[in-house]
């Protein structure tokens, strides 16, 4: 099955999934990422929800972990701007 969506992460997400920690927070970010080409909004599987006050910006929580991502439709494109533990910072 091809993709549907690209996936791109910005470099500050790039470094965080390489440097994540735990392995099994790790492991799980990956599948979440892999299963965006398919399911920009993966509702089924993941507790997902929109940023409030962000034009298509969603989240994935993983455990105390966040994915934070926004859908570009007309691109079939989804941009990954973090992957951090959840603070009060995350959203910013």
């Amino acid at each position: 099955m091809s993709a549907v969506f690209q996936v791109f992460l910005s470099n500050k997400a790039k470094k965080q999934l390489r440097d994540l920690q735990p392995a099994e927070i790790k492991s799980r970010a990956m599948d979440a990422l892999a299963r965006l080409e398919q399911e920009p909004i993966p509702y089924k599987e993941y507790e997902l929800r929109k940023v409030e006050g962000r034009e298509e910006t969603y989240r994935i929580r993983l455990s105390s972990f966040r994915i934070v991502y926004k859908i570009k439709w007309q691109e079939k494109i989804i941009s990954v701007a973090k992957i951090e533990r959840r603070s009060d910072n995350t959203y910013d």
